[in-house]
């Protein structure tokens, strides 16, 4: 991999900013980081443990995916999401709110969902998980918990580590690894890590963004894949040098997993 690490430090100059990532070719298991620990505002990369939870929970029959919850005018924020512009008062399955927040990242879904899991539980099993970094403090939208100092934070490694685990599926049953992996596929948030590839390419990612910050991880399934991608930036002078230093990123390790040398040394 020693020929794709040149190509992304080379990306990574061209962007004045914090910067973290980490990449494994999940087959070998050969991988290179940048600062992998290092803290960053999670943004939206925290819906991912908020997922696995609702998953765990629904293993253990703490609740089930086909529970109906409201939609009330209290829980509605604004923000990414359509339950916002909906009216008060409609239901939705547990599976269809975690494939809201996935997908187009719903905050008030998120919020019903906490609501239902509770933040506690959320950052219970990330400390049984190992991911260090990762806590969440606050709901979606509470910029008031924001501003006093409860932001929510993760790293590159807590992501990739969760990713890996959802992969593969040794901690839950395999139905929920599966689940979980064909709702990250179906992100329709692709202006980071997909942008540049084929559309008939599967790539099961969430993302993160937050003023300054531009976030995207997930599991690259290409000919020389699968490869485990976790992409962080903070401090950006405009958010468009993110989305594109994350998108050029994905495009270099598309482009080197289809390279002959690639699959030979995988």
């Amino acid at each position: 991999m020693k020929q794709l690490e040149q190509t992304i430090q080379q990306i990574l100059t061209t962007c004045p900013c914090q910067q973290a990532l980490l990449i494994r070719h999940l087959p070998s298991g050969r991988q290179f980081a940048l600062n992998p620990d290092q803290v960053f505002p999670a943004a939206s990369m925290i819906k991912l443990p908020i997922m696995y939870e609702v998953m765990r929970q629904a293993s253990q029959g703490r609740l089930a995916l086909e529970e109906l919850l409201e939609v009330t005018e209290a829980v509605r924020v604004g923000g990414a999401g359509i339950l916002q512009e909906l009216r008060p008062g409609i239901a939705l399955t547990v599976q269809e709110l975690v494939t809201l927040m996935i997908v187009i990242s719903d905050n008030t879904a998120t919020n019903l969902l906490l609501n239902r899991i509770g933040l506690a539980a959320v950052n219970s099993t990330a400390e049984q998980l190992g991911l260090t970094n990762t806590v969440l403090r606050r709901r979606m939208m509470d910029f008031t918990a924001a501003r006093a100092g409860q932001e929510n934070h993760t790293s590159v490694a807590d992501i990739a580590k969760l990713l890996e685990i959802m992969y593969q599926q040794t901690t839950l049953p395999p139905e929920y690894g599966e689940l979980m992996l064909n709702i990250l596929k179906r992100q329709q948030i692709r202006d980071k890590l997909p942008f540049y590839l084929p559309e008939d390419i599967a790539i099961a990612h969430k993302t993160g963004t937050l003023d300054g910050v531009e976030h995207d991880a997930g599991i690259l399934f290409s000919a020389g894949g699968p490869y485990l991608i976790s992409v962080m930036t903070a401090d950006l002078p405009v958010n468009y040098q993110g989305l594109q230093l994350v998108a050029q990123i994905g495009r270099a390790i598309f482009e080197y997993s289809h390279t002959p040398s690639a699959r030979a040394n995988c």
